[in-house]
Order: structure tokens, then C-alpha cells, then sequence
């Protein structure tokens, strides 16, 4: 699994970890939106090679998304942004999700069959 260090977090998005455990080879991240009380919490785990986001409003966890059989993170910046791309290869199958940290944040997932 192909993934960003956190030194590229934090020279990319000025984000640092709120948790690391160097035996999963795991890291969290959480990202405050610009303009409201929603944040995203990214995790992933080289070891396991999983991914997970969770969006929530204040407290209050609005969405919970995770998958396993990550291939590959990338740091993305392009006219939409920046964030992270992840891609997921399940059963032959290729799935993607974008999380973007700016200008505000946002997560897209999705998975599109070959045939």
C-alpha cells in the first residue's frame, strides 16, 4: 500500500496526526471546515490497509465510511482543491474516494463495475 508520510500532511495541508501507532503503521487526521461546525476525520492503517472517514457536525457523527483492500493514498491538488485520492481494488473491482481538506472539506466515494 502506497501512502502519504506525515511530514507530507503536514508540509501539504499544515495538519498534523492526532494519532499515530507505528505497529499498524496507522494515522489520523482531522480537518475543520472553513465555514461551519463540520469536520472529517481521516484514518488509515498500512498494515491492515484500510481507510475510514467519518463527518461529523459538532459531536455528532453524521456519516461513517470505511473499506478495507486499500492499493494506493496520493496528496491531490488541482483547480477543485486538495486533498487525498484513495484507491481500493476490490475483488477486480477499482473503487475511488476523494477527500478534500481545501478549500473546505468534502469526501466523494465511489465504485464503478469494469463491464
Amino acid at each position: 500500500m502506497k501512502f502519504p508520510s506525515e511530514s507530507d500532511f503536514l508540509e501539504e495541508f499544515g495538519i498534523e496526526p492526532v494519532e499515530v501507532d507505528p505497529t499498524l503503521a496507522l494515522c489520523r487526521y482531522i480537518k475543520k471546515s472553513n465555514s461551519s461546525d463540520v469536520e472529517i476525520d481521516v484514518s488509515f492503517s498500512a498494515v491492515m490497509k484500510s481507510f475510514q472517514v467519518v463527518l461529523r457536525n459538532s459531536a455528532q457523527e453524521l456519516v461513517i465510511i470505511s473499506s478495507e483492500l486499500v492499493k494506493s493514498i496520493d496528496l491531490v491538488r488541482d483547480g477543485s482543491g486538495a486533498g487525498i485520492s484513495v484507491v481500493f481494488e476490490i475483488c477486480g473491482t477499482i473503487s475511488e474516494a476523494r477527500v478534500m481538506f481545501e478549500p473546505d472539506v468534502s469526501c466523494r466515494w465511489w465504485i464503478l463495475r469494469n463491464a
